[in-house]
């Protein structure tokens, strides 16, 4: 006679939900989930400019977890509409937010960049400030770019504390990589 085994319940799972602007904020945080590695599931889900908090918790009930304690959320957007940051800052978890756009985060990789910019003049930026940039395109990221900006991640961190936050141009992207670094080491 065959004798039953159970699994044995595995505690519950943290989740980190990052809700992304778009599809470049989204292949960033999917590079850094799979480098991290970590013992929280990193859930990104893309949402645009239609974020607001039934959204959000319509997101956390398909992650099909416990309790909403077991959720972190992050949103992670641009700064160049001020109703969607105003929105952002109202809803429960943490903005992630760049100024003007997330190719400053990019570009912090790279070099200090300290004057204010409009988006297309910092995608300018980007593309002419080193050669793994030059065939940059929005929604996408190459293998160069991603082991760059691995390998530059701690000057992108220490730049962007340099400026002056929320002013054109400021990143707060270095809490969410304290996020992740924090999982990282517990």
């Amino acid at each position: 006679m065959r004798v039953r085994r159970f699994k044995k319940s595995r505690p519950a799972r943290r989740v980190f939900l990052v809700i992304c602007e778009g599809e470049t904020e989204k292949a960033y945080v999917e590079s850094l989930k799979r480098e991290y590695r970590l013992p929280v599931a990193v859930k990104t889900r893309v949402s645009g400019q239609n974020i607001n908090a039934r959204l959000v918790s319509q997101y956390i009930r398909e992650l099909d977890i416990d309790s909403e304690s077991d959720c972190e959320v992050f949103y992670i957007y641009d700064c160049d509409v001020r109703e969607i940051v105003d929105k952002l800052n109202s809803l429960p978890g943490t903005a992630i937010l760049t100024n003007p756009c997330i190719e400053l985060w990019f570009l912090l990789h790279v070099r200090m960049h300290a004057r204010p910019q409009t988006s297309e003049s910092i995608v300018k930026a980007l593309v002419t400030a080193h050669p793994c940039w030059h065939g940059y395109s929005k929604g996408s990221l190459s293998r160069e770019q991603i082991e760059y900006m691995t390998s530059f991640r701690n000057d992108a961190v220490s730049r962007a504390g340099e400026l002056v936050w929320p002013g054109n141009p400021s990143s707060n992207f270095s809490e969410f990589i304290n996020a992740l670094e924090k999982e990282k080491n517990s």
